[in-house]
């Protein structure tokens, strides 16, 4: 179970950014200055303060809990879809953790001269500018093509629509046969709610809300929208929208996949896509019709909970604090160059191993009923 995003947590994970970043300034800053490198060691120091302060802060904070679902049903469909929220203290984690190996080179390199340690500072900084211009993507619109359709036709005003119930959230788990080997078997997960038709629709099948694609950095934008849905709105009645356009994203996805929102009478939106299988029913069939949506009502996804996972990001912290503390003799100057150097390397990239995979976790798993399937051939 997830915990609040409370704003203790959100100051002192704001805080330990900026006391890293003054480290990172001070080594491009001063890079050839001499050891001890204060400048560096009580920036990092203080982030630690701040990052412990951070987690116990998030362990603290209430949990998530469902919204209580009475709101009355809602006659208008509001026209204004809000997008998932861009993710600001990330793209600024991002940043600071693929520029680590660059500043433990130069801090480690110094004035020392050699080509091997050249050479290692200029790959750390070349792989700094290339993911950094990878990170930017962070800043883009977090929806997939198929969403920003949807958004549009919506604020245009018009969308097919049909009144549901955000039923059971689930995560299936699918075996199949790789093909590249006797006995050779993979297992790949789903996330999707189930989202249960209400009057004007009875007998018809149950409609699922997959989580929609695109990875940034590792993280499943889709698949963590999708479950901060599933642990507060079960139960939430509200339109289930597809786009006007839907043939035009039908005949251009390999699986036929459609872009879809489910816009709840609390007023939030979840962002998905719907299989073929389930919205063929009633989008070809006329179920669920086009209807004129309200430009001036507008909804937005839920607030972000707290990033902080139990029995993971410790772990992961650690980590972290392990690259930290291997560049601490040759940030005191008490080790030779080349033992410095070496620690220049091995901090680097526990460093970044620590950053890259931090938010790279995967979802709570706390609000999902698990269902296993498997293909045909192995049942």
């Amino acid at each position: 179970m997830q915990q609040r995003s409370i704003p203790l947590a959100r100051t002192l994970g704001a805080a330990a950014l900026l006391s890293t970043a003054a480290a990172w300034g001070a080594a491009w800053i001063r890079y050839e200055a001499d050891a001890p490198r204060l400048d560096i060691l009580v920036p990092l120091a203080l982030a630690a303060v701040f990052v412990v302060g951070w987690l116990l802060a998030s362990r603290s904070a209430p949990p998530v809990e469902p919204l209580p679902a009475t709101a009355p049903p809602r006659e208008e469909i509001p026209g204004k879809l809000g997008a998932v929220r861009r993710d600001w203290g990330f793209f600024a984690a991002a940043c600071l953790t693929v520029w680590a190996p660059y500043v433990a080179a130069r801090t480690a390199y110094g004035d020392g001269g050699s080509v091997l340690g050249s050479l290692y500072c200029l790959l750390a900084w070349l792989f700094g500018v290339v993911l950094s211009l990878s990170a930017l993507g962070l800043l883009k619109n977090q929806l997939g093509p198929g969403q920003r359709m949807l958004r549009k036709d919506a604020a245009a005003g018009r969308v097919h629509a049909v009144r549901v119930r955000f039923g059971t959230p689930v995560r299936e788990s699918y075996r199949y046969p790789t093909g590249s080997g006797v006995g050779q078997v993979a297992t790949s997960s789903t996330y999707y709610v189930e989202l249960v038709p209400e009057a004007g629709a009875e007998g018809r099948r149950t409609v699922r809300l997959q989580a929609m694609s695109g990875y940034n950095f590792r993280i499943a934008v889709g698949d963590k929208h999708l479950a901060q849905a599933a642990a507060r709105l079960v139960g939430h009645g509200g339109w289930l929208y597809w786009p006007t356009r839907w043939r035009d994203i039908a005949g251009t996805d390999k699986q036929r996949r459609v872009s879809a929102a489910f816009v709840s009478d609390s007023g939030h939106v979840v962002w998905g896509v719907t299989p073929e299988e389930d919205h063929t029913e009633y989008l070809r069939a006329g179920v669920a019709p086009v209807r004129e949506t309200d430009t001036a009502l507008a909804v937005a996804p839920l607030p972000r909970p707290s990033r902080y996972i139990p029995k993971v990001h410790a772990s992961h912290l650690r980590v972290a604090a392990l690259g930290a503390l291997l560049a601490v003799p040759f940030l005191l100057g008490v080790v030779p160059y080349w033992a410095g150097l070496l620690l220049g390397v091995i901090s680097g990239a526990v460093g970044l191993f620590a950053g890259m995979t931090m938010d790279g976790v995967g979802v709570d798993q706390e609000p999902w009923t698990v269902r296993k399937t498997s293909h045909p051939a192995l049942r």
